[in-house]
């Protein structure tokens, strides 16, 4: 994904039934979670993990740094807090708003 570009930042796609409310920030979709460190608590996007991105288990709404670390390695763990490290940022084609899960 071209993230510097701002030509391809501004040629976004909005989900048709969402378009009017504009809701499709990261900050509501049911992937950012918080990931709880030793020090700090930062967002995350779980995306990247398999489990979660696919749906086959529930998507938490927060989740221990070291669990993330087990299983997705440093490289992992990075990628996944740099995906939500701006929660007001438009989202991915990923998006899914909290709301429409079941708990």
């Amino acid at each position: 994904m071209n993230r510097g570009n701002k030509l391809w930042e501004g040629h976004r796609l909005f989900i048709p039934e969402l378009r009017d409310k504009a809701v499709t920030t990261c900050r509501h979709c049911v992937f950012l979670v918080a990931v709880v460190g030793r020090e700090e608590t930062r967002p995350g996007c779980l995306t990247g993990v398999k489990e979660y991105g696919t749906l086959r288990k529930r998507v938490p709404e927060e989740i221990q740094a070291v669990a993330l670390l087990r299983r997705l390695g440093k490289d992992g763990l990075q990628e996944a807090l740099s995906r939500g490290s701006d929660p007001d940022a438009l989202a991915c084609g990923l998006f899914l708003p909290r709301n429409t899960v079941l708990k």
